[in-house]
């Protein structure tokens, strides 16, 4: 080792040793069965639904949910996520304290995100929302403290699409898909594991 890579070797290791830590988040991955979508019929009736195995807009593939010691990050991977139709994705976090709804409203353009716990609209400054077409990912990301700062919280997904019906241009149809129920949507998400603060 030469006498100039020996010089920066003593100054970077300490800086290096000082550098304050990444800050630590547990991560939790569930996946879901791909296939598993529902058309909604007859005015939306959750019992009424047919399989809609090859509509993959909706079709809600891997959940990414990390919290962290001040945020909390939820990434949700599509089978191929369409560029124009309405689409809503709802994220539902479940605290010690309560039960709070992301949703993330796509028309084509930017997307509108909001939170809300029961009728009630949470005033949330450092929410956010992307969609990334590409991965065909929809990630939402808010401050913890927008959540009361849990100390552990369990997230489910559910996704709606309304697009034209293929060859029946003047007629629309809702898919539909839980990300951890298989081809069934109920009244309420389904919720994961629980995730703790990291």
């Amino acid at each position: 080792m030469n006498r100039l890579t020996t010089r920066l070797a003593a100054v970077l290791v300490p800086v290096v040793l000082l550098a304050p830590a990444a800050a630590h988040a547990e991560k939790v991955v569930v996946e879901d069965a791909a296939g598993d979508v529902v058309r909604l019929v007859d005015d939306m009736d959750l019992d009424g639904s047919l399989p809609a195995p090859d509509y993959a807009g909706v079709d809600v593939v891997r959940t990414a949910v990390a919290h962290g010691a001040n945020r909390l990050r939820v990434s949700v991977r599509f089978g191929a996520l369409q560029r124009d139709p309405f689409q809503l994705t709802v994220v539902r976090v479940r605290t010690p304290d309560g039960s709070f709804d992301v949703v993330v409203e796509r028309l084509g353009g930017k997307p509108i995100t909001s939170i809300g716990r029961g009728s009630k609209v949470v005033d949330c400054r450092g929410l956010k929302a992307k969609v990334d077409l590409g991965a065909d990912t929809v990630t939402t990301s808010l401050p913890a403290s927008c959540l009361g700062d849990p100390r552990w919280v369990q997230v489910g997904v559910g996704a709606v699409a309304v697009a034209a019906l293929e060859g029946q241009p003047d007629e629309g149809a809702a898919h539909a898909d839980d990300a951890i129920r298989v081809g069934e949507i109920r009244d309420r998400i389904a919720l994961g594991p629980k995730v703790r603060r990291g």
